[in-house]
């Protein structure tokens, strides 16, 4: 989903190193980011792998419960003093003493109590109370995880998954992930960073239909980052059916837990009327109870909708109020918008190009794919008191188009196209129009649509030609709704339709395309009247969706 400048619902994956201290103490929270997924882990998955899956499938299966396991006692002497400990760790009816803690946590891990071991691994990761010593937490950890203690195991698969301590490894990380979800002690996270290590191809090939299972899973126990994760693969309809009625039910459910992401998916989600009637106002509540838990994405999406009057009245101090509020936060975005007003001399602020390029400068740095882009626009045009150079303009691009900027990808595919700047290159035209288009972009959708229909720049294919025509026809391109039309009337890419070729054509007829009436008429020639009033309808639900 795009919003103004190209904001994605679709939330990094996340992978939470959660550590918990036994008896019910506090977690400490930690995370890592994990990078966007990379899919080249082709080959089959180790047998390690498949048969830890194995493990866990056949631990939650109903039979695996029926009969209960012999259960050996714990040593006594044991219990005792991993109690002991617990009283001086969190000083309960004694004055707390790490050091008396550690000493009889280390006689409990003697005995092999993998409660004592846990702790210890948790006391030498974090340094609480002791000197911190990732080798010893690392050894206490796994001492645990052997015995098969679900903490220790969550543990020490996270410090194997960020390196922590010891050379990163994807893949026995997965292995323990797993162990520790299948456990019976299993918390929502673990099976929250299964899914996330599906989602990315991350020890296990990626898989998003696993992935999906594993949030879902999570998500109905009530972890509110797999809920988020959960709704937007409903959403974009990756690894399950899209489903925007499920997707909305799952960001609502992560609302009620404080995800700010959440709330400001719901409201790109009323603000495009993506599986819902189109509602400004409920968009305006969902983006403010955003903005109000912090969301920065939410702050200047408010100023973009006060600033331009998106289903509220232009208000110049509103608008401002809230790109500031970004701004505070160092959001390269607001920095980028501040640009834009010195350069327009619009929101109240005097024309001044030497402040503008101050800004813009800033956001650059500050890693703003936008503020590239508009660099790359000011050399392409020779604007701002910047030379005409196509060659600086290109490296712009790339560096916005690399950050993720749609329209960045959608020059390089113009400029690839025309020869400007570089030799002509179709190929790689068709390259970057495609990463536009998949991005979002309607000119590229429309553009690869045609080089598809075609041939230019890669083999014709009429169905890759249709999808894109479609999509871009969706965003209200009347050229792509017209190549549409003429898709259905001839059945090229998609089966012969004169309901659905009558209808776009009429579309494109009521935008002032005079050609498209005639063309629609001679439809309109070989259709039936039950047809025609079917396309008429369809028509109505088109104009209603598309123009209004």
């Amino acid at each position: 989903m795009r919003c103004f400048n190209g904001f994605s619902l679709r939330a990094g994956m996340i992978l939470g190193f959660a550590f918990f201290l036994i008896l019910g103490a506090d977690p400490l929270n930690a995370g890592a980011k994990a990078d966007a997924a990379d899919d080249s882990l082709q080959a089959e998955q180790p047998l390690k792998i498949q048969e830890a899956e194995k493990a866990v499938m056949e631990a939650q299966a109903p039979e695996a419960r029926t009969f209960p396991r012999k259960v050996t006692p714990p040593d006594p002497k044991m219990l005792d003093l991993t109690n002991q400990g617990i009283r001086y760790y969190k000083g309960q009816g004694v004055v707390q003493d790490y050091k008396k803690a550690e000493e009889l946590f280390l006689q409990a891990a003697e005995l092999g109590g993998a409660a004592a071991q846990y702790t210890l691994g948790y006391m030498y990761q974090t340094g609480q109370g002791v000197a911190q010593d990732y080798g010893k937490a690392i050894t206490y950890y796994k001492m645990a995880a052997d015995q098969g203690y679900g903490l220790s195991q969550y543990s020490y698969a996270s410090m194997l998954y960020s390196g922590e301590g010891m050379e990163k490894d994807d893949q026995e990380a997965a292995i323990w992930y797993l162990k520790a979800a299948g456990n019976k002690t299993s918390l929502p996270v673990y099976d929250y960073s299964v899914g996330v290590l599906y989602d990315n191809g991350e020890g296990f090939s990626r898989d998003l239909e696993k992935a999906a299972k594993w949030y879902k899973k999570a998500a109905e126990e009530g972890y509110g980052q797999a809920q988020l994760n959960l709704a937007d693969m409903f959403y974009s309809g990756e690894g399950v059916p899209q489903d925007y009625a499920e997707a909305i039910k799952w960001y609502k459910s992560a609302h009620l837990l404080g995800l700010s992401q959440a709330q400001f998916s719901l409201g790109m989600i009323y603000f495009n009327g993506e599986g819902v009637e189109r509602d400004y106002e409920q968009a305006l509540e969902w983006f403010k109870k955003a903005a109000d838990s912090g969301s920065l994405p939410a702050m200047y999406c408010l100023g973009v909708i006060y600033e331009q009057g998106q289903g509220v009245p232009p208000d110049q101090a509103e608008s401002l109020y809230w790109y500031e509020r970004a701004l505070d936060a160092q959001y390269p975005p607001a920095m980028y918008r501040m640009a834009m007003m010195y350069f327009n001399g619009s929101l109240g602020k005097e024309k001044d190009p030497a402040k503008g390029m101050e800004w813009l400068n800033k956001a650059v740095e500050s890693g703003s794919s936008e503020a590239a882009f508009a660099m790359g626009v000011m050399h392409e045009n020779g604007e701002k008191g910047i030379p005409k150079d196509f060659q600086k303009a290109l490296e712009w691009y790339h560096k916005s188009a690399d950050a993720g900027c749609d329209q960045a990808m959608q020059r390089l595919g113009v400029l690839y196209d025309n020869g400007l700047g570089v030799p002509r290159d179709l190929k790689q035209a068709a390259i970057w129009h495609e990463r536009a288009a998949i991005k979002g972009n309607a000119y590229s959708q429309y553009r690869f649509a045609g080089m598809c229909y075609n041939g230019i720049g890669l083999d014709r294919d009429f169905e890759k030609a249709f999808k894109w025509y479609s999509a871009a026809a969706e965003q209200g391109n009347v050229e792509a709704q017209y190549s549409l039309a003429l898709m259905y009337f001839n059945g090229h890419g998609v089966e012969q339709d004169d309901v659905r070729a009558y209808a776009w054509m009429s579309l494109v007829a009521a935008q002032g395309e005079g050609i498209a009436s005639d063309q629609r008429e001679l439809i309109k020639d070989r259709m039936t009247p039950d047809q025609v009033a079917e396309a008429e309808a369809l028509f109505n639900r088109l104009y209603k969706k598309i123009l209004l």
